[in-house]
């Protein structure tokens, strides 16, 4: 049985917090400021810290947006949102300002959980206080114990400032508590470089004090910290030469310069490697890491740190784990699929760009693919759309052998067999289209060909009307699998199908992704042989094995499986176990013109060999873990977010002539090989929200003039 971290109800001075346990709720926020003054108060504080972890699934405005779109392989599936206009971005009173961000620092409105960034660190500094001044019971007898417990307090106050410097850049950094509301609001930014030496410095602290194993689920240990702390040492190398650079966006991300810093992240990572197990503490099979029957029931303890939800909904807070609505794309339109707990509610929030299914530049060998996306599904009701006379007459003259006949005007899709599937595939690999539009399901293909006149076309729904890009209709489309919850509302019960209330664990850290850090400290200090054996620890798991299946959809339909064995393309398609000698990285994978370097996609202003490595990493890191709520900060931090961005993905560029053009252009909406979007440098930080601006005073309690809150904004907006 789990044993979860009680999450506890504060409400103190100067924060509003909703945050609740999980199995049981302890309600304290009438109590006393004396209370907290206590062993037991205290440590009821320390719990309720952790309600940060959930803001980046608890809830779509507080924290999702901000963290999982817009990059170069994940977008906003509305266009308003994914063109990036400056509507959306770039206005002070903006959307991403007003409501996002204003919620991600800590809104004042106890309804918009989780309680924002900044309240959390005011209850951070006021637990250090309590816990370094007062030191209550067992925090004054035993030394070791309230070591531990200040290093989860700072290693949650340091998370805290890693998400909301990641979003705004220099922010203020408070380290002292404020207990009362004196109406004095003065809250000067600090640079980003002395908010890492703080941070830094507080998370070697965590690091050194944390245990290496915990008795409940979801508190931070050595691990979590390690990982952490090699992250933050990453951020610093990656910007340490851009403090005089002319990209204001880029110089911006400086956090000082420090020239052990990534000997520090292999130190760091390597420790946690080690004490993790190495390759054997890895999930087995990438897929178990987020399949619910196994990841809810026996966590792998590759998972270092997720935010904790629970089946209980009333435990969770007012959202749940939202996470669970945004990946996945309407898979019910006419396709003879209704709403299911298996499939998850069809919000459409957020999807992949071309180049996020692209970047999986072997489909048929890397497993990760078809483990990441929900490439099929079955047919679970009636209401498909029908056959008419020419596709039931090319089906009846070419359908496989032992598959039914089939007549004009009755339903395609078949109780129990598939309804919908998906192909990304190339121009130059575009399918015929008769017999695209003559299955008996509907074939989401990305490029068809006219059977008639030659002609390409690029994503046509089943009634061959343009879907994607800005034709105003995104759906229905290939979605990340990862989150869904056939818990949904708390329980099995398929009456739950409409619940947007998750009950999943969430992520946040995991040992995969400490191998890959690791493997670009390595590449950055061009230690190239030690960086491939760690990304190959994570291809070799990424490998279909031997006696694992493929999947019946790739062995059809991917052009590459064609170069499988026959016993390979043989139901039930057992992979030989050669994968992997498929997929091994090598130097060649960014070394400039060599094949598989070119078929990783690399954008126009990356042409050496040590660029090409950090943009190779984060194709891995991509494939790796998208969806993960991980990429926009990581790219951000390394200061390729707008160049990969505007050069790879098509709805947010500006560009013109980058992407294949097709027959059906959709007067300039659709496929015409031109971006859709407005993304701007200055987009990859955010704007200060105005009703934030206006609450900010001097020194003295005086509102700030429009002269002074301008300066205070962020560029460009």
């Amino acid at each position: 049985m789990k044993r979860y971290i009680p999450i506890v109800l504060v409400l103190l001075a100067g924060s509003l917090d909703s945050c609740k346990k999980f199995l049981t709720e302890k309600q304290v926020s009438n109590l006393t400021q004396d209370y907290y003054n206590t062993e037991e108060g205290l440590n009821s504080l320390i719990n309720g810290l952790y309600n940060i972890s959930r803001l980046k699934n608890e809830w779509d405005a507080s924290g999702a947006r901000l963290v999982q779109a817009e990059t170069d392989a994940y977008m906003s599936a509305t266009n308003t949102y994914a063109t990036m206009t400056a509507a959306i971005y770039g206005s002070n009173v903006a959307t991403i300002a007003s409501t996002n961000m204003y919620n991600f620092l800590g809104a004042t409105n106890a309804d918009n959980p989780p309680m924002g960034v900044y309240p959390h660190i005011n209850n951070c500094n006021i637990a250090l206080d309590i816990i370094d001044n007062q030191k209550p019971g067992k925090f004054g007898s035993d030394e070791n114990y309230r070591k531990i417990k200040r290093g989860e307090i700072l290693f949650l106050r340091a998370w805290a400032y890693y998400l909301v410097t990641n979003q705004l850049g220099d922010v203020p950094l408070t380290l002292t508590p404020k207990r009362m509301d004196n109406g004095v609001y003065y809250y000067p930014k600090a640079k980003l470089e002395d908010i890492y030496k703080q941070i830094i410095g507080d998370m070697r602290e965590a690091y050194a004090n944390l245990p290496a194993t915990v008795s409940e689920q979801g508190r931070v240990t050595k691990l979590a910290a390690g990982h952490f702390l090699a992250k933050l040492y990453l951020a610093r190398a990656q910007a340490a030469t851009f403090q005089n650079s002319g990209d204001n966006a880029l110089k911006m991300l400086y956090k000082g310069n420090v020239p052990t810093d990534l000997d520090s992240v292999i130190s760091i990572t390597t420790d946690v490697i080690n004490t993790a197990g190495g390759a054997a503490g890895l999930a087995p099979d990438y897929w178990t890491l987020f399949d619910p029957k196994v990841s809810e029931t026996s966590p792998s303890k590759e998972v270092l740190w997720a935010a904790q939800f629970d089946i209980n909904t009333s435990l969770n807070g007012r959202f749940n784990n939202r996470s669970v609505n945004y990946h996945t794309g309407n898979y019910t339109d006419a396709t003879g699929v209704t709403r299911a707990m298996a499939y998850g509610r069809p919000f459409g929030t957020f999807k992949p760009t071309d180049f996020g299914y692209d970047v999986f530049t072997d489909k048929v060998n890397d497993s990760r693919y078809y483990k990441t996306f929900q490439y099929e599904y079955i047919c679970n009701a009636a209401g498909s759309w029908t056959w008419n006379a020419n596709a039931a007459a090319w089906w009846n003259a070419n359908k496989p052998a032992g598959e039914p006949s089939v007549v004009s005007g009755t339903p395609r899709a078949t109780l129990g067999k598939r309804a919908l599937i998906y192909l990304e595939n190339q121009k130059n690999e575009a399918l015929d289209s008769t017999m695209v539009m003559s299955q008996p399901y509907q074939f989401a293909v990305r490029w068809i060909r006219s059977a008639v006149t030659g002609r390409t076309y690029y994503r046509v729904n089943y009634n061959q009307n343009p879907i994607g890009l800005n034709t105003g209709s995104p759906a229905p489309y290939l979605s990340v699998k990862k989150f869904v919850d056939p818990l949904r509302g708390g329980s099995a019960d398929e009456s739950n199908f409409n619940s947007e209330s998750g009950t999943r664990d969430a992520i946040l850290m995991r040992l995969g992704e400490t191998y890959l850090v690791r493997a670009e400290a390595y590449g950055r200090k061009g230690m190239y042989n030690d960086a491939l054996a760690d990304i190959n620890v994570i291809r070799q798991r990424a490998a279909y094995k031997s006696g694992e299946s493929r999947p019946q959809v790739l062995i059809q339909w991917e052009p590459a499986a064609t170069a499988l064995t026959a016993a390979e393309k043989t139901t039930p398609y057992p992979a030989t176990g050669a994968s992997f000698n498929a997929i091994r990285a090598t130097e060649d994978f960014f070394t400039p013109g060599a094949p598989q370097a070119l078929a990783e996609r690399y954008i126009p202003t990356v042409t050496s060999k040590a660029d090409m490595f950090v943009h190779f990493i984060y194709n891995e890191k991509t494939r790796e873990l998208l969806g993960e709520g991980i990429l926009w900060e990581d790219l951000h931090n390394a200061g390729i977010l707008y160049d990969r961005t505007v050069y790879l993905n098509q709805m947010a560029s500006p560009l013109a002539g980058r992407w294949p053009v097709a027959d059906n252009p959709v007067n300039g909406g659709g496929q015409d090989g031109n971006g859709k979007g407005q993304m701007k440098k200055e987009f990859t930080f955010r704007p200060w929200p105005s009703n934030y601006l206006l609450q900010l005073t001097d020194e003295n309690g005086k509102p700030l003039d429009a002269a002074a809150m301008a300066a205070y904004q962020n560029p460009g907006y």
